[in-house]
C-alpha cells in the first residue's frame, strides 16, 4: 500500500518532489518518488537561484508572437525552468495583458483572487483501489468509451477488449480466468476509469478506477513492446479528460518515444516486419494515436514536436472495420473509395492528418527560428493554407453520434468544423499579430469570422448536452475568443463589419460555454472569470467607436513586459498538467501584482 500510496502521489501531483528526474521516465517503485530530501543549505541555495531566475530575459523582442517565449522558474527546490512558446495560450494572452490589468482592476475580491489553497489543495489522502464494476455497470462504462474515445485514438483492440470483459458476468470465472494477469486487469480498470469520466453517474469513482489499474502498471511498463504504449496510451486518455493526474504531454512523448525506439514511425514494408495482421494494425494505430496526442499537447503548449512529419514515413492503419482483423487474417478490403461507406477508422484516420498538419504549422510557423524572409514565410502559409484547404474538401460525412448523445468532441457533427478553424488560427494569428508588418484587412477579417464560428460552435455543442469538457477543447475555445476580441481592437474593418447585436451573441457564446466548464470543471472558473471582463470592456469600445468615438488599439496589444514573480506558479500548474492548469495563476498575479494605471 505504501508504494501504491508514493505511486498516486506521482501521478496525482506531477511529481513535484522530483522535477529533476528525466519526465519520460514512468515510476517503477517507491524508490521513485521517496528519495532523500535536499539538505538545508542546498534548498537555501536553491531558493536563491529561484529569486534570480524568475525574471525574463528583456532583451527577447516582443514584436510579433513567434518570438513570445515563456521561461519562468518554478517553486519547487531544484526545479529547472520550463518553457512556453509561441502557440501556446501564454503568448497570445500577454497582447492582451495590458486590458486584462486595466479590466480586472475594479473586480470584486471574490472574483478576481485566486486562492492557492484551491490551486494546490489541501493534504488528503489518496483514494483506495476499488473491485472491478458489476458486468452492466461495466459494459456501460467501456461502451462510453469505445463509442467516444475509441474512434479519436483506436489504439485498444476492441474484440480482444470484450472477451476480458465478458468474463465478469461470472465473478467466480472472473478470478480464475484473469487471476492476478496485469495486462487485462490493467486496461479493464483504466477503460472504465475513462467511461467514468464521461459517466460520473454511474456509481464508480474514476480516481478510485486509476489507482487499482496503477497496481498492475509496474509489470507492463518494464517490457519494450506494444502493450506498454498502450498502457502510457491509456493514463494519457485519461489526463486528457480530467484535472489530475499527469502531463498527457509527458505521457504522449514517452509514448511517441517508445515507438521510435520499436521503429513504428518506419515503414513496415521496410522493415519486413513478420507480424500477424492484427499486431501489425495495433502498431500502426498506437503510433499515429501516440503522435497526435503529443503533437496536440506540444501545440498548445508551444513546445518543438518531439518527432518531425519529415521523419515519418510509417502507413495509416488500413481503413476497415475493426471486426475484420485478427491474428489470424483480414478479411475483406479495406475502404479504398470516398463513395464507400465510412467506418469508424475513416474518421480516426482523416484526425490523424489534420493534426499533423497542425504540427506542421506549429514547426514551420513558431518553431523555426531560422525563417526571416517575410516572401518564404508568405509562401508556406499558403502552402499550407492550401494543404487545410484539400484536408477540409476531403472530409468524411460527420460520425453518426452515439445513442445518449456525444460525450467526445470528435464524435460530434461539428468536429471536422471545429478543427479546420482552430488550424486556420494557427496559421494566421502570427500575422495579426506582427507589429512590423500590419496584416492586411482580409487577414483579420478571416480570424474574425474563423473565431466567431468557434464559439458558436462550442455553444452548439456544449450548452445543454452531456459533452465532456477536456483541456483541449477549453485552450481552443478560449483562444478563439481571445483571437475575437483582439481583431475587434486592432482593425477598424473588423469593426466596420460587425454589427454590436453580433458581438454580444458572439460574446455570450463563449461566456456561456466557459461558465458550464466552469461548473463542471473548477479549474475553469478563471477563464470564465477574466474572458467577461475583456468582453464587457469590448462592448463598451464597440458602443463607443459606432458613436464615432476614437478607439485606442493600443489599449489591447502588446507593452514592455515585467513578470512578476507569481508567474512561476502559473507556469509550474501548466507544465505539470500538460496544458492551462495553472491559468488561475497568471490571472491571480495579473489582478494582484500588476497596479491598476494612474
Amino acid at each position: 500500500m505504501q508504494q501504491l500510496s508514493a505511486k498516486w502521489s506521482w501521478l496525482l501531483c506531477g511529481r513535484p518532489d522530483n522535477e529533476e528526474t528525466s519526465a519520460t521516465e514512468l515510476p517503477r517503485d517507491s524508490s521513485v518518488t521517496n528519495g532523500p530530501s535536499p539538505s538545508a543549505s542546498s534548498q537555501a541555495a536553491s531558493t536563491s537561484d529561484q529569486a534570480s531566475t524568475t525574471a525574463i530575459d528583456e532583451r527577447f523582442e516582443l514584436d510579433d508572437l513567434s518570438s513570445m517565449i515563456g521561461t519562468l522558474s518554478l517553486n519547487a527546490a531544484g526545479a529547472e525552468p520550463s518553457y512556453l512558446g509561441a502557440s501556446s495560450a501564454f503568448a497570445f494572452a500577454r497582447f492582451m495583458k495590458p486590458s486584462i490589468r486595466q479590466a480586472v482592476a475594479s473586480l470584486p475580491p471574490e472574483i478576481s483572487s485566486i486562492s492557492r489553497s484551491q490551486s494546490h489543495g489541501h493534504a488528503s489522502y489518496p483514494p483506495e483501489p476499488c473491485p472491478l464494476p458489476d458486468y452492466q455497470t461495466a459494459v456501460k462504462l467501456s461502451n462510453a468509451y469505445f463509442q467516444n474515445i475509441h474512434p479519436q485514438y483506436p489504439f485498444l483492440h476492441e474484440p480482444t477488449f470484450r472477451l476480458w470483459e465478458t468474463v465478469l458476468e461470472d465473478p467466480f470465472e472472473a478470478m480464475s480466468s484473469l487471476g492476478y494477469d496485469p495486462v487485462p486487469l490493467y486496461f479493464l480498470n483504466m477503460v472504465y476509469a475513462i467511461g467514468a469520466l464521461l459517466k460520473p453517474g454511474l456509481g464508480y469513482s474514476a480516481e478510485q478506477l486509476y489507482v487499482s489499474a496503477m497496481l498492475y502498471i509496474d509489470e507492463i511498463i518494464c517490457n519494450d513492446n506494444l502493450e506498454c504504449i498502450q498502457a502510457i496510451l491509456c493514463s494519457a486518455a485519461y489526463s486528457l479528460r480530467s484535472a489530475k493526474g499527469t502531463s498527457h504531454w509527458k505521457l504522449g512523448g514517452q509514448a511517441l518515444r517508445q515507438c521510435v525506439n520499436l521503429g513504428y514511425h518506419r515503414n513496415q514494408k521496410r522493415l519486413r516486419s513478420t507480424l500477424n495482421p492484427l499486431q501489425r494494425e495495433l502498431q500502426k494505430r498506437a503510433f499515429w494515436s501516440a503522435y497526435v496526442m503529443e503533437c496536440s499537447a506540444a501545440v498548445m503548449l508551444g513546445r518543438p514536436l518531439s518527432l518531425h512529419y519529415q521523419e515519418i514515413d510509417a502507413e495509416f492503419p488500413l481503413d476497415i472495420k475493426e471486426s475484420q482483423i485478427s491474428s489470424t487474417g483480414i478479411y475483406g478490403a479495406p475502404r479504398s473509395l470516398t463513395s464507400e461507406p465510412s467506418t469508424m477508422m475513416t474518421h480516426a484516420i482523416h484526425g490523424f492528418r489534420i493534426r499533423a498538419l497542425i504540427g506542421r504549422i506549429q514547426t514551420t510557423l513558431y518553431s523555426d527560428s531560422t525563417l526571416r524572409d517575410a516572401t518564404i514565410r508568405q509562401a508556406l502559409i499558403e502552402h499550407l493554407s492550401d494543404e487545410l484547404e484539400e484536408w477540409y474538401a476531403a472530409r468524411p460525412p460527420p460520425m453518426t453520434p452515439p445513442d445518449g448523445g456525444a460525450l467526445s468532441f470528435f464524435v460530434s457533427a461539428d468536429w471536422y468544423e471545429a478543427n479546420y478553424n482552430y488550424a486556420v488560427l494557427q496559421l494566421f494569428r502570427p500575422q495579426i499579430t506582427d507589429t512590423k508588418t500590419s496584416a492586411s484587412d482580409g487577414i483579420f477579417l478571416k480570424c474574425l469570422n474563423t473565431s466567431r464560428q468557434t464559439c458558436h460552435i462550442f455553444r452548439r455543442q456544449y450548452f445543454g448536452k452531456p459533452m465532456a469538457y477536456t483541456w483541449s477543447a477549453l485552450h481552443e475555445l478560449f483562444l478563439a475568443g481571445l483571437t475575437y476580441l483582439y481583431c475587434l481592437w486592432m482593425s477598424p474593418a473588423a469593426r466596420q463589419v460587425s454589427r454590436h447585436d453580433e458581438v454580444s451573441n458572439t460574446c455570450t457564446d463563449c461566456t456561456m460555454v466557459l461558465v458550464i466548464l466552469a461548473e463542471r470543471w473548477p479549474e475553469a472558473a478563471p477563464f470564465r472569470n477574466i474572458f467577461e471582463v475583456l468582453a464587457s470592456r469590448t462592448m463598451t469600445m464597440m458602443t463607443d467607436s459606432h458613436q464615432g468615438k476614437e478607439v485606442m488599439p493600443i489599449a489591447i496589444g502588446p507593452e514592455q513586459e515585467t513578470y512578476p514573480e507569481g508567474l512561476s506558479q502559473w507556469m509550474a500548474g501548466m507544465s505539470d498538467t500538460g496544458i492551462t492548469t495553472g491559468v488561475d495563476w497568471l490571472l491571480s498575479e495579473l489582478i494582484d501584482e500588476f497596479p491598476a494605471p494612474e
